[in-house]
């Protein structure tokens, strides 16, 4: 018997440390694995940073390269002509907003400077064919892109960017070229170079080596260049991720220090983007994941241990009985008691099983219920958000749109009549001033006509922005001034019947609506249709109000106006804004029309019984 226990010890003893011994290999080849994938992350993100920086630089240059090149779009230049003006508007409509922080240049085909902006080259006739981008840009005829150019005698660090110049016939004549000063906090904010702190930079380095920008200003200009590495993958326009180190004094000592390089060349320039850091800081997370599966491994040899001692403790069937009830709960299996085995330690760990096992059913149902009604609570929060922000994002756009509306009008109004009438007023009053002696009472009765229409002007602008006549006497009476004064005083026949309405009252937002509603509709007859003939019907029926404005003028296309995808004229827009007014107040709105028969528009607007009150 003791034997077999023996025996059976062994057996035990033997499994766990066989089984022990698997999982830390299994251990370790998962975190050999783990840690060689995050050392590729890390590098893989390096390199995915400077692919970013590459693309947003890659576009700004590609922009600017454009601006250059709409110079010859522009359909302006001419260099035959000596009146540059026109050439001279396309220079500086290419340099504003642009990365030319040095100005903007048009060259002929000799190199000769024919215009700049700003105006800093003072001779006409200065020649900079002897600057090297400028004769490669001239024997290639293509976009050239260049390296740090220093400009002779001043030592100043530039960059070109130069494109060919075409004539209004699609001829090159020369060249448009804009000149760059790298130190400039323009250029750098357009490359969008930030600090990265920790010893971590992010070079624009050009194929000779030469740091032209950098998010740590005093690396600008200097030489990072060895092996020709910069050259060599500029060259090749080959991205890569590798091993070099940078100096740094420590004591009295140059040390050398590891430091990870990724490097992106650039698609539209000689240029790549260098991101480096220190190798230490890269791998810092990594070198402490590594010493946590030591620990952890160390960790498991001591639980091997423990068990290999407990279990040689005791043996038998209670044992197998408890790995049968483990077995159960592992697989979800919490429906079965696990029974008492007893009142030693397998017995306190049975019943220990037992609990735990009560425990977890309790806890799974918990956390059922409570997963239940938070993903309730979610979706209903989340719908609430979605719902807020599509009302806020609608009632903005409706308040800028309005806005806008109302400004273009007004200002519109003010230019065709007020600033016309006082401008008219201004000239006589300067003719009065310079010829005193031929004032007369007519010319000073004309000066005061002019000046009474441009107050009239004024004082319609005034009661349109708030028609008074809505406040003081109601809708109806303001409907019919509204006919008087736009169609009565041009000729046209109106006719009006207020059916039920004539002395009722609104909410001051249902009032305002239908009048700015009808406003709309009667100056569009006024402008557009010719009609002879107006009808409107306004009146009351089943808490709602309905209105009909029809004319018998001469009718439109509305897929003409409206077109297909967006609105084609003002009336087009006028239309809108009122199906957009009958919307807010949850009406509808409806318009008929077809050339040479006339125009219907018909709307709806629901009201509440309290809305409706008598004058």
């Amino acid at each position: 018997m003791n034997k077999g226990r023996g025996s059976l010890r062994k057996r035990i003893t033997l499994i766990i440390v066989l089984g022990i011994s698997i999982i830390l290999t299994g251990l370790g080849i998962a975190s050999h694995y783990i840690i060689e994938k995050n050392i590729e992350d890390s590098l893989n993100r390096k390199l995915a940073l400077s692919r970013l920086v590459r693309h947003n630089i890659d576009n700004t240059i590609k922009d600017n390269i454009n601006r250059l090149y709409d110079i010859s779009l522009s359909g302006v230049v001419d260099l035959q002509n000596s009146d540059f003006r026109p050439e001279k508007e396309a220079i500086k409509a290419a340099y504003r907003y642009s990365i030319f922080t040095d100005g903007v240049f048009l060259l002929d085909k000799g190199g000769t400077v024919i215009l700049n902006y700003p105006e800093r080259i003072r001779e006409a006739s200065l020649n900079v064919m002897s600057i090297e981008p400028v004769n490669r840009m001239l024997s290639l005829g293509k976009p050239v892109v260049s390296n740090v150019y220093t400009v002779e005698p001043t030592k100043k660090k530039v960059l070109y960017v130069l494109v060919p110049l075409k004539d209004k016939n699609g001829v090159t004549v020369g060249v448009a070229g804009g000149q760059i000063d790298t130190t400039n906090p323009v250029f750098l904010q357009k490359l969008g170079l930030i600090d990265m702190g920790r010893n971590e930079f992010i070079d624009v380095v050009d194929s000779n080596g030469v740091i032209l920008a950098s998010s740590v200003p005093s690396r600008m200009f200097t030489l990072y260049n060895r092996d020709n590495i910069f050259t060599t993958l500029i060259g090749k326009h080959q991205e890569q991720v590798t091993t070099c180190y940078s100096c740094h004094v420590a004591g009295n000592k140059n040390v050398k220090v590891p430091t990870i390089l990724a490097f992106a060349p650039l698609e539209t320039a000689p240029w790549g983007i260098a991101i480096q850091e220190p190798r230490g800081y890269v791998f810092s997370p990594i070198a402490k994941l590594r010493r946590n599966f030591v620990v952890l491994g160390v960790f498991f040899m001591g639980i091997a241990l423990l068990l290999t001692v407990g279990i040689n403790r005791s043996i038998v069937n209670p044992l197998k009985i408890l790995i049968w009830g483990a077995d159960r709960i592992a697989k979800g299996d919490l429906s079965k008691p696990i029974s008492p085995q007893g009142s030693d330690e397998i017995g306190v760990l049975s019943r220990s099983f037992e609990t735990m096992r009560i425990k977890l059913v309790e806890s799974l149902d918990r956390i059922m219920r409570q997963n239940l009604d938070l993903e309730h609570r979610v979706q209903e929060r989340t719908r609430q958000i979605k719902e807020s922000q599509k009302q806020a994002e609608f009632l903005l756009k409706k308040i800028i749109t309005t806005q806008e509306d109302e400004r273009k009008r007004i200002a519109r109004g003010l230019h065709d009549a007020t600033l016309q009438d006082l401008s008219a007023a201004l000239m006589r009053i300067d003719m009065c001033r310079l010829h005193p002696d031929k004032v007369t009472e007519q010319e000073v009765y004309k000066i005061r006509e002019i000046v009474l229409s441009a107050w009239n002007g004024v004082l319609s602008i005034i009661q349109n922005l708030r028609p008074t006549l809505l406040d003081d006497l109601g809708l109806t009476a303001a409907i019919k001034s509204l006919l008087g004064t736009h169609l009565g005083e041009k000729g046209i026949n109106y006719f009006m019947n207020a059916d039920g309405v004539k002395d009722k009252r609104f909410r001051p937002v249902v009032e305002i609506t239908l009048f700015r509603i009808i406003q709309e509709a009667i100056v569009n007859i006024a402008r557009y249709a010719k009609a002879e003939n107006v009808f409107v019907l306004f009146k009351i029926a089943d808490n709602t109000v309905h209105v009909e404005i029809e004319d018998d003028g001469e009718g439109f296309d509305l897929s003409a106006v409206f077109g297909t995808h967006e609105i084609k004229d003002r009336r087009g827009l006028g239309l809108m804004g009122m199906q957009e007014r009958v919307g807010l107040l949850g009406g509808k709105f409806g318009i008929f029309s077809q050339p040479g028969i006339g125009t219907k528009i018909h709307l709806q607007i629901p009201l509440a019984s309290s809305e409706i009150l008598n004058a």
